[in-house]
């Protein structure tokens, strides 16, 4: 009996270990005024072009997007206006993480931007403690 037990206990035990990481929270990354945040949870679809908060994805580069708005003033609470940039030259791409210093590249001609009305979402960032 106690040889069963000892089973049972360590399969259950071992089913938590195994179980884990499934129930794990993943948070992705957003960049506003210098500084990381992050993002838990689905986004939430609102209509079409009716985003407040600018926030620039990257179609040729593997980082998080950069928001003009970190939480705080200025912010509407993570209702996002999608735009989407593509470096003229993704072997010169480098980490942006301010929304000043992207506009800065639009403007020499190393970022192009495009709005995606269409891809306007809602999800809120946190501090990234």
């Amino acid at each position: 009996m106690r040889r069963v037990l000892m089973t049972l206990s360590f399969t259950a035990a071992l089913s938590l270990v195994l179980a884990a990481p499934v129930g794990a929270k993943s948070f992705g990354t957003i960049y506003a005024e210098g500084e990381a945040f992050r993002t838990f949870g689905t986004p939430a679809r609102v209509d079409a072009g009716t985003g407040t908060d600018p926030i620039i994805a990257f179609s040729n580069f593997d980082q998080g997007g950069v928001a003009q708005y970190a939480p705080g003033e200025g912010s509407h609470g993570g209702r996002w206006e999608v735009w989407v940039a593509t470096w003229v030259n993704p072997a010169g791409a480098y980490l942006l993480t301010d929304f000043d210093d992207v506009i800065a590249l639009v403007d020499d001609g190393d970022i192009t931007l495009q709005r995606m009305p269409g891809a306007d979402f809602r999800c809120p960032i946190l501090p990234n403690a």
